[in-house]
């Protein structure tokens, strides 16, 4: 069941990505306007006001709002399977001739980089208040990669920042810079307040002797061999540990497996 799991993962990102592909040639061929206007950040970085009588903005921005609500009850899902840039960081990382190198970040330097999202998400907030959204806009890769004939230098950075610091840590942007992914982890933060069930990652204590392994493998660096139930707000869904897992399957079971809530 795990391995069809990871295969349809695998399928839904390709299909995905695909899409993503042809969205952002239309948009650097100009048959469509703008990328903003197809993110599921919109509604965060352009703000509502500005929204307004605009259809295709707010219907993206709801889905992109929709999307970040449903984490409350199933994580990080969009992450793991439909985000571009997540599969593009994902692939980027597995041809990165570093990556025989692996290594974990440093722990304390790992817990002080996944702050900074957070910081993104609050600057896109206060630019909003002040009605100054282009901003931000000057450094979203989302525009530099959509549109590379009008880009700026701060976007030019941006993106070379992403590349290169996925080339050495994987899902690099994802972890750290994505102010998406900070707001769905806001969104999973107000779930456990009030008490809401979501899907985790359940480790089979029977078997499981605190290997390794899985958080070796797991690309959002969590503490899965440390824990009895992963409710960590960066995990993605993807289900690298639960494949990655050596133990015999079809005798004492495997060390995790997904506990569906």
């Amino acid at each position: 069941m795990d391995c069809k799991t990871f295969k349809i993962r695998k399928l839904i990102q390709q299909i995905s990505l695909a899409g993503w592909i042809l969205l952002i040639l239309s948009l650097i061929s100009e048959l469509l306007k703008t990328a903003h206007a197809y993110c599921p950040y919109a509604a965060i970085c352009f703000g509502t006001w500005q929204l307004k009588g605009i259809a295709v903005y707010t219907l993206t921005a709801s889905i992109g709002l929709i999307l970040a609500f449903g984490t409350i009850f199933f994580g990080r899902i969009f992450c793991g399977y439909v985000c571009f840039w997540g599969t593009l960081q994902e692939y980027l990382y597995r041809i990165s001739p570093l990556m025989k190198f692996k290594h974990l970040v440093n722990d304390k330097v790992h817990r002080v980089l996944l702050k900074l999202k957070y910081l993104i998400l609050i600057i896109t907030f206060l630019l909003i208040l002040l009605r100054l959204p282009f901003i931000y806009m000057k450094f979203c890769p989302v525009l530099a990669i959509s549109h590379p004939f009008q880009i700026g230098v701060a976007a030019i950075i941006i993106f070379l920042l992403i590349i290169v610091g996925g080339l050495f840590i994987e899902r690099f942007w994802c972890r750290y810079l994505c102010p998406y992914a900070a707001l769905m982890n806001v969104f999973q933060l107000l779930g456990r307040v009030f008490g809401f069930g979501r899907s985790s990652i359940v480790r089979n204590i029977s078997v499981s002797l605190n290997c390794p392994q899985c958080r070796n493998y797991c690309p959002m660096q969590i503490k899965i061999g440390s824990e009895n139930v992963i409710t960590d707000i960066e995990c993605i869904h993807c289900r690298r540990c639960v494949r990655i897992c050596t133990r015999d399957k079809s005798s004492s079971g495997s060390c995790i497996y997904r506990d569906n809530l």
